[in-house]
């Protein structure tokens, strides 16, 4: 980072006092490190990124992503669910992928007002903020309602030993009836709003305006504008754009193989450096099989699979449709979080045969399997940090990185051991929470559990606590103090990053997945 940039940085009116203590001890750190071996023109190395899920703690990521920019990081493949999904359209909507877009989120970011997508009646948004602003609104209310209840049932006792006049009992009954029509009439608001407090039509709307001012209306153009492979890219090979990668690999693999001797199956690394000795993709194009893309995670519960557009899009639009639809529909799909917005319906033409060949491809459907409809809910029900689309088993010796940022909340955090019963079984509502947690992460739990090597090398998780991750009625000042924790989480990051030792234990687990490298002697590379 040359020091006019440093400065232009520290005068960022958003970023806080230990923001700027932070980036002002690191800078010249980070600044002398390498993240990527592949590289533009202008010295940026790229990587490929994922975002965690999690409502308006969003705002994180956004801080996460400038501290990135900020030292010439830039972005290839990007994915994202729900509140990831957000960021990962906008990067890729903001053109070229060389320029800073962390800067233009930020201005986005601050410009929306999020009450604003809560477009249900006044009413959900007048109770949200009472539950949101209080943590013992939901109990209180409950309290409330057991006194009613047990002043009607135990008022006929105390009438008959008492003698309390009955106007007494109209007092408790008719709050009780009060509370009863009201719980209808959110019923009934369900009911007309596919069980969804909130239509999500705004947030949509709120989306297409601002890829609409980058120049992006259709799936079509955006697919156009960032989807690229192989040379296609224009960017360069950190040691030659010849054969240097192909060779540097094949001396790294023979480096391991000394060092790791006795973790060697001899056989199998013979018939595996034969195989790449003979090949001459990596020789003749170092650059193959990278790609820029963009994934939108989402949850299709009436096919009852995980959906990632734009790849499969084809379940649901033809080529023509995708000519007319905004991406903005893809992150509707994914941000559907239950009940607090409504599930986006998508009535499916089942007479194109394009939808039907694609259910054939993707789902191994025949014609009559297709579906009249998808119901899309928050990504994040199956997948909420889908870093394992990154995992490629045909690479066996790294170019660029997998980073990835999550947003946890430290005080919900249980100990090593886990929340244990007293926790999980206090309450049902607390139960059926544990429930729905575990089933959230956990293909993403199972993929982090057998490669643990992403944990170690790739993820920074930033503390968003003590906010909630559903108060729209956020103002600006928590929005900085939520972008500054991002922003600082993504200095850690970088400054504890180590480029070298990523290469060669991401080597270690392609070694390992080709049986190469033996599981009994190295059960810790993963």
């Amino acid at each position: 980072m040359k020091t006019d940039y440093l400065n232009q940085l520290l005068q960022d009116k958003t970023l806080d006092k230990d923001s700027r203590m932070l980036l002002t001890a690191l800078h010249e750190k980070i600044s002398a490190k390498e993240f990527s071996d592949i590289l533009d023109d202008q010295g940026n190395q790229y990587v490929n990124f994922v975002q965690e899920g999690g409502g308006v703690w969003g705002t994180a990521l956004v801080g996460y992503l400038y501290a990135l920019e900020s030292f010439g990081v830039r972005f290839l493949r990007i994915a994202g669910t729900s509140a990831g999904a957000i960021n990962t359209m906008l990067i890729a909507a903001l053109g070229d992928r060389s320029a800073n877009k962390s800067s233009a989120i930020k201005k986005i970011l601050f410009r929306w007002n999020f009450v604003d997508f809560m477009d249900g009646k006044p009413v959900v948004r007048n109770v949200a903020g009472k539950i949101l602003r209080s943590s013992t609104y939901i109990r209180r209310s409950l309290f409330l309602v057991a006194v009613l209840l047990f002043i009607i049932l135990l008022f006929p006792f105390l009438n008959l030993t008492l003698g309390i006049s009955s106007w007494f009992y109209l007092i408790p009954f008719l709050i009780f009836m009060t509370l009863v029509l009201h719980f209808r009439d959110y019923y009934s608001l369900f009911r007309k709003n596919n069980i969804g407090l909130n239509p999500g039509h705004a947030f949509e709307r709120k989306l297409k305006e601002a890829l609409d001012e980058f120049g992006i209306r259709t799936v079509e153009e955006l697919n156009q504008a960032y989807i690229k492979k192989g040379r296609d890219l224009g960017l360069n090979y950190r040691l030659g754009n010849e054969s240097q990668y192909y060779d540097h690999a094949l001396a790294q693999i023979r480096k391991i193989h000394q060092e790791k001797s006795g973790s060697i199956d001899e056989n199998r690394y013979r018939n595996f450096m034969t195989s790449m000795e003979s090949t001459q993709m990596y020789k003749d194009n170092p650059f193959l099989l990278l790609r820029s893309d963009y994934t939108v995670i989402t949850t299709d519960i009436n096919a009852k699979i995980k959906v990632e557009f734009p790849k499969m899009a084809d379940l649901y639009w033809t080529s023509h449709d995708i000519c007319n639809i905004s991406p903005a529909r893809f992150v509707r799909a994914s941000m559907s979080v239950p009940y607090f917005f409504e599930p986006m319906v998508h009535q499916i033409n089942r007479a194109e045969a394009e939808i039907v060949n694609a259910w054939k491809f993707w789902l191994n459907a025949d014609p009559k399997a297709v579906f009249d409809e998808a119901v899309f809910i928050d990504g994040g029900s199956i997948s909420n940090f889908p870093i394992d689309i990154f995992h490629e088993n045909d690479i066996f010796y790294p170019r660029i990185p997998v980073f990835g940022a999550r947003l946890t909340d430290s005080s919900e955090q249980g100990a090593e051991n886990g929340l244990g019963s007293s926790r999980i079984l206090k309450t049902p509502f607390s139960f059926l929470v544990n429930i729905f947690d575990t089933l959230k992460g956990y293909n993403d739990k199972m993929f982090l559990n057998k490669y643990s090597f992403y944990n170690k090398h790739s993820i920074q998780s930033v503390d968003c606590s003590p906010s909630s991750w559903l108060n729209f009625f956020m103002e600006d000042q928590e929005k900085i103090v939520l972008f500054n924790k991002g922003f600082r989480a993504g200095l850690e990051f970088l400054e504890r990053f180590d480029w070298e030792k990523y290469k060669t234990e991401r080597m270690l687990v392609a070694l390992k997945e080709r049986k190469i490298l033996k599981d009994e002697n190295e059960q810790t590379v993963g």
